[in-house]
């Protein structure tokens, strides 16, 4: 469905009605932005979810920047493909073997500490919980349910974190003092 409704009298209008009429391509953005985000959210996937989100935001990028999209949204656009390029460099010994010429890794595991934090299933679980409630409005065609899923997404992401930092002790409980 569209998600604008400026008129194609306007340049941004214009493009956006020639993509909604292509329609399988405006189908495959719209899956390939999903796929890229329920990959990003899953924590163990999220290295590929930021290589396949790249060409995707890039594309964004070059599309508002070139477009006159007005002063927000370029300046949201920079700053979405910036974070997808430092999610890429963050995860490089994942994909550096792609690069090297020997296709060897001398890399020993044993020296470096293991990421409890972030491999932890409870991030996969919200993350599931996350896909589950961006699909809800569509499921049940209420996008006013969009708000209440949103605030769900916050709520839930909060109360992972706290739970994580108490479970491993980094979040300090109350301590009563007699």
């Amino acid at each position: 469905m569209r998600f604008t409704s400026i008129p194609p009298t306007e340049p941004v209008g214009y493009f956006f009605e020639a993509m909604y009429q292509t329609g399988f391509y405006w189908n495959f953005l719209g899956w390939g932005q999903f796929i890229a985000g329920a990959l990003l959210m899953t924590q163990r996937f999220a290295t590929v979810g930021a290589m396949v989100f790249f060409p995707i935001i890039l594309n964004v990028f070059v599309i508002t920047h070139s477009i006159n999209f007005g002063m927000g949204t370029p300046v949201i656009t920079t700053l979405m493909l910036l974070a997808t390029i430092f999610l890429i460099i963050w995860d490089y010994k994942k994909w550096m073997i792609l690069l090297k010429h020997d296709h060897q890794i001398k890399l020993d595991l044993r020296t470096e500490p293991e990421d409890t934090f972030m491999t932890d299933p409870l991030w996969t679980i919200t993350g599931i919980i996350f896909i589950v409630l961006t699909i809800m409005p569509w499921i049940f065609n209420d996008h006013s349910f969009s708000m209440i899923c949103i605030v769900m997404m916050l709520v839930v992401g909060i109360s992972t974190l706290i739970i994580k930092l108490r479970k491993d002790g980094l979040l300090l409980r109350k301590s009563k003092v007699y």
